[in-house]
C-alpha cells in the first residue's frame, strides 16, 4: 500500500474521529493540555478507534502490527510538529504526513505515553525512538521517564521495564519504510529554525557529557523502586539492571554460544511462552524471532558505552534496589515451576557473577573495590536462593523447533544445518527428516555439510534403515553436490577421492547404488552424441555428478570414450581439466587413478592405429600443465612421470618387448619428453630415477645393428621406425647434438651423467 492511500483511507478517518471526539470530551481544556490522570476519562475514544482499526478490521497479524506502527508514527510526528511550530507553507510542501496531521487536534507527549501504555505499544515505541539521533533520543526517553515516575502505577512500571528491555535488544535489522519516514520527520524536527513554543522551552536539555540512556533508565527505576509490588516485576527490573551492567560495562566482545545451547535456550523460552499465553493467535515464527533477539541482547556488547554513568555508580544503584526489594520480600525465588522472568534472572546473575570474578575489571575499581565486593556477595546470595531447576526442552521439541527455523530461514542460526545433518537426524523419523532436508537443500550446499550428510547416510545404511530412505537420502546428497560451484565441487571430489577411489559408493551397500550404471551411460552418451556442439559447463557438471558417486568408474568411462570415439579425446580432456578434484594427490594415492584406469580399460585393447593415435593424443592433452594449483603453480592432470612409469619403462626391456609394443612405447616416450618442465634448471625426468630408462634405451640402441640383420619373422627385430625414435629422443632432453648410432663412448658419458646427477 503506497503512502497516499494509507494517509487518506477510511482507517485514517476512524483515527481522526477518535482524536476529535477525545478533544471534544476534554473541553473546555484543549487536548494539548491533557494530564496523566485524565487519560482514563478522555482517552477512551482514541483507544476504541485504534482497536477498531487494528483488531476488528484486520485479520492478518503482520498488517495489524504495521497499522499500529503507522498510527504511532502519525501521533508522534504530530507532537513534533506542534512542538516546533514549523511554517504551514513549508509543511504542506515538504511534510509527507501533513494531510493527516493537519486533521488532528494538537496533542502532547502525555497522549503518546498513555496510548503506548494502554495499547501495549512499547515495542513499536522503541522502534521509532531509535530513529532519533542519540541526543534527541535521550531527551525523548527522559520525557517518558518523567511521565512514568509521576503518580506511578504498576502499569507505569511495566511500561518503563518493557521500553528498557526493548532498548537493550536494539534495532530490528534493516529499517522498514515507516522507520525511514519517521527518521525524516525526526531530522526535520532537529533542523527546525522556528522559534520554540512555550512548551518547548520547558523541555529537558540533555548534556551529552553527563547524561545518557543508561543514566536515565537507572535513575528512573530508582525513583519508582517502591512501586514494584510483585516478584515478577522485580525479576524483570533486576534482570534489566544486570544485563545493562553486563553489556555496557563488562562485556568486551560478543559471546558465541554453540548451536546446541542456543537451540535449547530458545526452545525452552518458546515452550514456556506457549504454555503461559493464549494459543489463539500465537505466532510461533514471531515468538522464535523474539526469543533469538532476547538471547542476542544479553550476549552482545552495547554499541556505545555510557557517558553519563560510571560502572561504580551503576553498581551502587543496582545494590540499592536489591536491598530495597529484599526488605520488601519481593526477591524470594520459586522452588519449582519457574517463570520465564525467573529463568532470565538466573541467567543474568550467572553471567554477571562470572564476569565480576575476572581480574581484568580490578583496574577500573581502584578505591571502590568495596562496592564490587558488596555486589558480588549480594548476587551470590541471590544465586544461592535459586533452588529451582531450569526445565530442559525435550529432544522432540528441539527437533521440531529446528525444522521451523529451517523452513522459515530465520536469522541467527548459522550452525543449525550442521547440527541437523548430524545429531538431529536421530531425533526424527526418516521420512520427516528427509523431507525437511529436501525442502531446505540450499542450506546444505557446502563441502563440509555434504561430508556430514555422507557420514549420516553411512550410519543409516549400517543401522538396518529402510533401503528406500537411504536411496532417497543418497539422491538428495548427489543433487546437493550438483548445485555446488565448480571450485566447491572440485574440493569435494578431492576429499572423496582421498578417502575412497569409489567415492560415495565406497561407503554404501550395493542395494543403495542400484541404477548408477544407467546414469553413467546416460551422462556419457549425451556428451558424445552432442560432441563439439555440447555445452562444456553442462558436460562438466554431468561428469562431476557421476564422478562424485564413483570416481573410478567415471574415469574408466572417460578413458574408454576418449580412445574409442573418434575426436572425443579433446572434449574429454577439456572436461577433466575442469575437474581438477579428480587428480590423484602425490603422497595420498599410491598410483595415479587416471593411469590405472587407462591401463585397465584400453591399454591392452588398442586394436587399430586410430585408437593408438587417440590414446597418444589424449595422454598428450592430459599431460599439459593447464591446471593452476592452490599456490599458483602450474600442474598437469596426468604427470609425465606417471606415464613414463606405467606405459614406457616396463616395455623397453628387449626380452619383454614385441616390435609393435616397442614402437608405440617409444612414441609415448617422445610424447612425455616433449612436455614442458615446470623447472627452468632441471628436467622433470631427473626426479624419477632416469638411469634404468637410459640403460634400457642404450641396450636397445646397441642391439639395433644385430637385430636389424635378423630375419623379418624374428620377434626380437627392431623396426626402422623404432630405431629412428631411439635416435631422436635425446633432443627432447636438450642433451646436445643427436647421439650417433653405435657411439659407445657417448652413451657411457650420458649414463654416467645421469648416475652422478
Amino acid at each position: 500500500m503506497d503512502q497516499e492511500s494509507w494517509l487518506s483511507c477510511e482507517k485514517t478517518a476512524v483515527l481522526q474521529g477518535g482524536f476529535l471526539l477525545a478533544n471534544q470530551i476534554c473541553q473546555p481544556e484543549p487536548l494539548l493540555s491533557l494530564k496523566k490522570e485524565d487519560w482514563d476519562r478522555i482517552g477512551c475514544p482514541i483507544v476504541n478507534a485504534i482497536k477498531e482499526i487494528c483488531e476488528q478490521s484486520l485479520k492478518d497479524t503482520k498488517e495489524r502490527v504495521h497499522w499500529r506502527k503507522r498510527i504511532l508514527c502519525i501521533v508522534w510526528s504530530k507532537i513534533l510538529e506542534v512542538r516546533n511550530k514549523e511554517d504551514i507553507d513549508i509543511r504542506w510542501k515538504e511534510d509527507p504526513l501533513f494531510a493527516v496531521q493537519n486533521s488532528l487536534p494538537d496533542i502532547n507527549h502525555t497522549v503518546l505515553f498513555e496510548l503506548v501504555k494502554s495499547m501495549s505499544f512499547s515495542t513499536i515505541y522503541v522502534e521509532l525512538l531509535l530513529c532519533f539521533q542519540p541526543a534527541e533520543r535521550c531527551e525523548e526517553l527522559k520525557l517518558l521517564v518523567d511521565h512514568v515516575t509521576s503518580s506511578s502505577t504498576e502499569a507505569d512500571v511495566k511500561l518503563l521495564l518493557e521500553v528498557w528491555w526493548e532498548l537493550l535488544k536494539g534495532k530490528r535489522g534493516c529499517l522498514d519504510a515507516l522507520d525511514q519516514l519517521f527518521t525524516t520527520q525526526c531530522s526535520r524536527s532537529m533542523m527546525s529554525t522556528t522559534e520554540p513554543s512555550p512548551l518547548a522551552s520547558k523541555r529537558f536539555k540533555p548534556d551529552p557529557e553527563s547524561t545518557c540512556v543508561v543514566h536515565v533508565l537507572f535513575e528512573g527505576l530508582r525513583k519508582i523502586k517502591e512501586h514494584l509490588t510483585s516478584s515478577e516485576l522485580c525479576y524483570f527490573a533486576l534482570s534489566n539492571c544486570l544485563d545493562t551492567l553486563y553489556t555496557n560495562y563488562l562485556l568486551g566482545n560478543a559471546t558465541d554460544l554453540s548451536i546446541e545451547i542456543k537451540l535449547q535456550n530458545i526452545s525452552r523460552t518458546v515452550s514456556l511462552k506457549k504454555r503461559n499465553e493464549v494459543l489463539d493467535g500465537f505466532d510461533l515464527i514471531e515468538v522464535l524471532r523474539e526469543a533469538q533477539r532476547d538471547l542476542a541482547a544479553t550476549l552482545t556488547p552495547a554499541e556505545t558505552k555510557p557517558c553519563g554513568m560510571t560502572f561504580i555508580q551503576a553498581m551502587q544503584v543496582t545494590l540499592e534496589m536489591i536491598c530495597s526489594w529484599e526488605v520488601m520480600g519481593l526477591l524470594k525465588m520459586p522452588s519449582n515451576d519457574p517463570s520465564v522472568l525467573a529463568i532470565r534472572l538466573k541467567d543474568s546473575l550467572d553471567r554477571v557473577l562470572t564476569s565480576l570474578e575476572q581480574a581484568s575489571h580490578a583496574k577500573d575499581l581502584v578505591g571502590n573495590g568495596q562496592t564490587l565486593n558488596n555486589l558480588r556477595v549480594t548476587l551470590k546470595g541471590l544465586t544461592a536462593s535459586l533452588s529451582f531447576t531450569v526445565p530442559e526442552s525435550s529432544a522432540a521439541e528441539v527437533a521440531n523447533m529446528s525444522i521451523t527455523i529451517l523452513d522459515h530461514n530465520l536469522e541467527g542460526f548459522e550452525g543449525l544445518p550442521g547440527l541437523f545433518a548430524s545429531k538431529l537426524s536421530q531425533s526424527f523419523s526418516n521420512t520427516e527428516w528427509i523431507q525437511c532436508l529436501e525442502r531446505n537443500g540450499s542450506f546444505f550446499q557446502t563441502k563440509e555439510l555434504l561430508m556430514t550428510l555422507i557420514s549420516t547416510l553411512t550410519a543409516k545404511c549400517q543401522s538396518d534403515a529402510d533401503v528406500q530412505h537411504c536411496k532417497k537420502l543418497k539422491d538428495i546428497i548427489v543433487n546437493l553436490f550438483s548445485h555446488l560451484s565448480l571450485p566447491d565441487k572440485n574440493a569435494t571430489l578431492s576429499e572423496m577421492l582421498s578417502i575412497s577411489r569409489k567415492g560415495l559408493h565406497g561407503f554404501l551397500p550395493s542395494s543403495v547404488t542400484i541404477g548408477f550404471s544407467e546414469e553413467l551411460n546416460l551422462a556419457f552418451n549425451s556428451i558424445i552424441q552432442s560432441g563439439a556442439n555440447s555445452n562444456l559447463d553442462a558436460a562438466v557438471s554431468a561428469v562431476a555428478r557421476v564422478a562424485f558417486q564413483n570416481p573410478e568408474a567415471t574415469l574408466r568411462r572417460c578413458c574408454h570414450m576418449a580412445v574409442v570415439n573418434l575426436g572425443a579425446h579433446t572434449l574429454i580432456a577439456e572436461i577433466l581439466h575442469q575437474l581438477s578434484g579428480l587428480m590423484s594427490s602425490p603422497g595420498v594415492q599410491k598410483d595415479n587413478l587416471l593411469c590405472r584406469c587407462l591401463q585397465g580399460t584400453v591399454w591392452s585393447k588398442l586394436s587399430s592405429l586410430q585408437e593408438e593415435n587417440q590414446f597418444l593424443q589424449f595422454l598428450a592433452e592430459m599431460m599439459k600443465c593447464n591446471i593452476t594449483g592452490s599456490t599458483g603453480e602450474k600442474l598437469s592432470f596426468l604427470p609425465p612421470e606417471e606415464v613414463l612409469h606405467v606405459f614406457v619403462q616396463p616395455y623397453l626391456l628387449p626380452a619383454s618387448s614385441r616390435s609393435s609394443n616397442l614402437e608405440f612405447c617409444l612414441r609415448l616416450l617422445q610424447c612425455t619428453l616433449s612436455q614442458e618442465t615446470t623447472s627452468d634448471s632441471v628436467h622433470w625426468i631427473m626426479s624419477c630415477s632416469p638411469f634404468p630408462l637410459l640403460y634400457c634405451l642404450g641396450q636397445l640402441l646397441n642391439e639395433c645393428s644385430r637385430c636389424w640383420d635378423q630375419p623379418v619373422e624374428s620377434e626380437t627385430r627392431i623396426s626402422m621406425e623404432s630405431k629412428e625414435l631411439l635416435l631422436k629422443w635425446p633432443v627432447h632432453l636438450k642433451l646436445g647434438p643427436e647421439l650417433s648410432f653405435g657411439s659407445t663412448a657417448k652413451w657411457r658419458n650420458l649414463i654416467g651423467l645421469c648416475v652422478f646427477t
